[in-house]
């Protein structure tokens, strides 16, 4: 299964994708969360586990398989090369 990212994670749009992957059971092996710096460091329940919100950066990509992109169109354009590099 692969290891997903979700950018934007505590915007609508990123709730709405964690809903889906819930409700779909989508596969994956390991899930990052990742949102401005204002969110970093806040601890959201999915899924029976409890994860920390990381600062979408360039380097939040290593050992990212699949990200989905729900931060706005500028942020998404300036970090969506790095996704694809990584």
């Amino acid at each position: 299964a692969p290891n997903i990212a979700i950018a934007g994670v505590t915007g609508a749009v990123g709730q709405e994708l964690l809903a889906l992957i819930e409700q779909r059971q989508f596969p994956f092996n390991d899930i990052k969360f990742l949102a401005s710096a204002r969110s970093k460091g806040q601890i959201h329940s999915f899924m029976g586990k409890n994860i920390t919100i990381e600062e979408l950066d360039n380097n939040s990509f290593k050992d990212i398989d699949i990200a989905f992109f729900s931060c706005g169109g500028s942020r998404s354009k300036q970090f969506a090369p790095a996704a694809i590099e990584s």
